[in-house]
């Protein structure tokens, strides 16, 4: 797994020693950059669920403004401060913000903070069944910007609705197993 594009481009991030967590492949990251382009330019992004922080890290190196990490898991949190030192990123930078929670209380936590993105990624475990309950909750708390827009990876065979209370889905691609769906505010 390596940084494709911007600042820090070629850089290996480190993966994960179980199979517990699943990074985002470079394929899908590719061309989810390749879809986003200049809108990740000097926005609040989001990496919800975010594993090694390789999402993150991309859109830092591509020119996000400032990113939040969310992940429950207190080993992964440790494997996104490793990849962030490999690019030269201290947790200190205000460009970065780790958080360790369970993601519905951290949505809560950033909701109660009144923070709001132009971009989430939102790729949990596949099998987690989380995805009805957060992006129902994305959409009740308005963390994502109302011009914003919302990325989720998923199975291919999970079907997903077009709306999530004001939320819409108005594109999908597909690599392989994986597809992505994209959603932003009716």
């Amino acid at each position: 797994m390596r940084v494709i594009a911007g600042k820090f481009k070629g850089r290996r991030l480190a993966t994960p020693k179980s199979m517990t967590v699943r990074p985002t492949t470079d394929r899908v990251k590719e061309s989810v950059f390749s879809i986003l382009q200049e809108k990740v330019v000097n926005t609040r992004f989001l990496d919800l669920c975010a594993g090694t922080g390789n999402i993150g890290i991309e859109a830092l190196s591509r020119g996000a403004k400032q990113v939040t990490f969310l992940e429950q898991n207190l080993k992964c949190l440790r494997l996104i401060e490793q990849n962030l030192q490999t690019c030269g990123l201290k947790i200190t930078n205000p460009q970065v913000q780790l958080m360790q929670a369970d993601v519905s209380k951290g949505i809560n936590t950033l909701h109660k903070r009144a923070e709001t993105y132009e971009l989430v990624y939102f790729d949990p475990p596949y099998d987690a069944e989380l995805y009805n309950k957060c992006l129902s909750h994305i959409s009740d708390t308005c963390i994502l910007e109302s011009t914003g827009m919302l990325l989720v990876e998923h199975r291919k065979h999970t079907v997903l609705p077009l709306l999530f209370g004001q939320l819409t889905c108005d594109r999908q691609r597909q690599y392989g197993d994986t597809c992505l769906s994209f959603y932003r505010y009716l």
